[in-house]
């Protein structure tokens, strides 16, 4: 008998489609890490008033809080990848405007806190669409694997390179770093319209056959199911002390890096590099650190240290050490955000969890205006105060949340396994 020849079989690959998609998406990452390191640069060459300052966190929140369900809602019922495209293409618009703003010489700090506001209102359309969108482009085998690669592209993208890249052309002068965001969300805008999924007609499931769900009813649908629900509840509340406690402390931290630490204007965005290292880092270990410490104890852990950090961060004067302990606050922070996800996506069910994410969100990042206003008053009196205070309501939170922590990672752990099956 002659024995047949060894075949060899390619691992599946992802398609040109996603790949596209992937490219589009790294664009506008790129754009979002930009301007939240340019947009601040900017203000700081107005006013020194940390807490004029601290607008724009206030302005980069506020539309989760008055968006996030009713963009939730929204992209259900559109086209996702043409919702995308008409985002881009607005953010595009905002930030010319800004241009022309800044050259006319009316630049102003409320121009900026306009600027912020619609930026992330199309972010409140962009995000959410995307994540679902990925779903139509890639087979289900694989979809682990698109996840992890527009994660990994989000990290790279937004914060190892938007950040500093944004520091960079700020030496340059105000309009160029704001040229490279206008740019990269038009290029995203571009590279969304050359995908053929745009341009076919959407097919629609079997069972929206049935007449679709009224637009306030479906929002509000969303509300009576993470309210009513104690763990979702809990979560809810938990992630919005974290919030809130966390971004204390980043309000001012474009006044504390310049002032208290003495690193220069045009490197902050290389300063603000350091908690997406550890993120990066967290993304390549933290699999394993759940196998073996198991993922309440990466949860938990994660709330401890991010803590820990911001508390390390407020006694210190070194630029070097405070760059080590925002590292190992990014690494916390992403730890913890990757242990603790799979119970919204393997527990909340499917058809909900939009609306879900969306009240969740709507919560959790819209009470962080309130912890970065607080930020700026007290960085008012040291800019030291709102890391040492926001580490200590970090702390409260999540001692009072360890239940929910503890029930949430263990339902999710027998979601999983159920999912794998035997």
């Amino acid at each position: 008998m002659v024995a047949s020849p060894p075949t060899t079989t390619r691992p599946p690959r992802l398609s040109g489609d996603f790949h596209r998609f992937w490219a589009a998406g790294t664009f506008t990452n790129l754009a979002d890490g930009m301007a939240a390191v340019a947009l601040p640069l900017i203000a700081a060459t107005l006013t020194q008033d940390p807490l004029l300052v601290s607008g724009l966190m206030v302005a980069r929140f506020l539309p989760w809080l008055l968006l996030a369900p009713l963009s939730g809602a929204l992209i259900d019922r559109v086209h996702r990848i043409r919702a995308m495209i008409v985002s881009n293409t607005v953010a595009t618009l905002a930030t010319v405007g800004l241009l022309v703003v800044l050259a006319t010489g009316n630049l102003s700090i409320q121009a900026l806190y306009a600027t912020m506001f619609v930026l992330i209102c199309c972010e409140t359309v962009t995000d959410p669409a995307s994540r679902i969108a990925v779903v139509s482009l890639v087979p289900a085998r694989l979809l682990d694997r698109a996840n992890g690669r527009s994660e990994g592209g989000r990290l790279v993208a937004q914060d190892c390179l938007g950040r500093p890249v944004a520091g960079f052309l700020f030496a340059a002068g105000a309009a160029a770093p704001l040229l490279g965001i206008a740019g990269s969300y038009a290029l995203c805008a571009l590279l969304l319209c050359a995908l053929p999924l745009v341009w076919r007609r959407p097919v629609l499931e079997e069972s929206a056959s049935t007449a679709p769900e009224g637009f306030g009813r479906s929002t509000r649908e969303g509300f009576r199911l993470v309210f009513g629900d104690r763990l979702l509840r809990g979560n809810m509340l938990c992630n919005a002390g974290l919030m809130a406690g966390l971004n204390m402390g980043f309000a001012v931290l474009v006044l504390y890096v310049q002032e208290d630490l003495g690193v220069p204007l045009a490197l902050f965005g290389v300063f603000t590099l350091s908690s997406a290292l550890g993120g990066v880092v967290a993304t390549l270990v933290v699999d394993r650190l759940i196998l073996r410490l198991g993922r309440n104890a990466v949860v938990f852990g994660g709330y401890l240290g991010m803590a820990a950090c911001s508390v390390g961060v407020a006694l210190v004067s070194d630029p070097y050490t405070a760059f080590v302990l925002f590292t190992a606050l990014g690494l916390c922070s992403v730890a913890s955000n990757i242990a603790a996800s799979p119970y919204h996506q393997v527990v909340v069910p499917d058809r909900v969890r939009g609306r879900v994410a969306g009240v969740s969100r709507m919560i959790g990042w819209g009470v962080t205006p309130v912890g970065a206003l607080l930020g700026g008053l007290l960085g008012r009196v040291d800019l030291a105060l709102p890391f040492l205070v926001g580490g200590a309501i970090v702390v409260v939170t999540a001692l009072l949340a360890r239940r929910v922590v503890a029930e949430t990672a263990l339902r999710a752990d027998r979601a999983l396994a159920e999912t794998a099956g035997p």
